[in-house]
């Protein structure tokens, strides 16, 4: 049986591959966090994570010291 996740969303200012690239050094070393996309196309650059815990905080954190915008979208 899988687990249930949850989906968070973020603004960003992650636009290039190169940007997306490094970030992902960065996200696919935290465990809990099961997918991760950016949609660089869209206004928002959006950060989207599908994680088991809730780590917003944490997420926005690793974010910003790598040098990008980080802001939750609530929906």
């Amino acid at each position: 049986m899988e687990s249930s996740f949850e989906i968070l969303i973020f603004k960003t200012d992650i636009k290039t591959e190169a940007d997306k690239y490094n970030i992902g050094l960065i996200l696919d070393a935290v465990a809990d966090i099961r997918r991760w996309t950016v949609d660089c196309e869209d206004c928002d650059c959006v950060l989207r994570i599908e994680t088991t815990e809730s780590i917003v905080t944490q997420i926005q954190e690793l974010v910003s010291n790598a040098g990008f915008i980080c802001e939750e979208l609530t929906y």
